[in-house]
């Protein structure tokens, strides 16, 4: 049964296991990312593989915790919007499309290797063969590549926007994440 959709009041903080999900999440896709800028590092061949094999685990992990944080905000009340009005619909605008990248661009990575090689390949060697037929492209590549050029650019923001609430505006937004922050 969902749970009333009103934000909870202003000032309040996201319960632990939205922080949870929050701090592991963006270590996840911190690991992801760098693995996965990093790829042409190794030698092509079993180094490679292990590699890829992890990126493909670390990026099945990101999709997993972003499903689950918006099946969560889906049945929980988060806390109310603060801060200067302008700012609440660009927050909200920014939140949904972090959701929508960490959703996506699994997804398209998940396309891509598809597309290579017709099967995309986990650590221990759990291989998830496509099901269906994929043309032979390097769209899908290029479009992960993309994706996770963009993630990388709205967490920046995210960033940059948590460091103003907390330095600048200090309105105590940060706290709700992080709440051992002093005042």
């Amino acid at each position: 049964m969902m749970s009333d959709q009103r934000p909870a009041a202003p000032g309040q903080g996201y319960s632990g296991a939205v922080q949870a999900l929050h701090w592991i999440g963006a270590f996840v896709i911190i690991a992801t990312w760098g693995l996965g800028m990093s790829m042409d590092f190794f030698p092509r061949g079993p180094a490679r593989s292990s590699a890829m094999g992890l990126h493909s685990t670390l990026g099945l992990l990101v999709f997993s915790l972003a499903v689950l944080r918006i099946l969560w905000r889906a049945a929980t009340r988060d806390p109310a919007p603060d801060g200067p009005a302008w700012m609440v619909p660009l927050a909200h605008a920014g939140h949904v499309t972090l959701y929508a990248l960490t959703v996506a661009m699994p997804l398209v990575g998940l396309l891509a290797r598809w597309s290579r090689s017709g099967t995309a390949t986990l650590i221990g060697g759990l291989a998830i063969p496509t099901p269906f037929a994929l043309p032979k492209t390097d769209f899908w590549a290029l479009a992960h590549t993309t994706l996770a050029y963009a993630l990388a650019a709205l967490v920046v923001v995210h960033v940059a926007a948590a460091l103003i609430h907390h330095l600048v505006l200090r309105d105590g937004i940060l706290r709700r994440m992080i709440p051992v922050l002093p005042r």
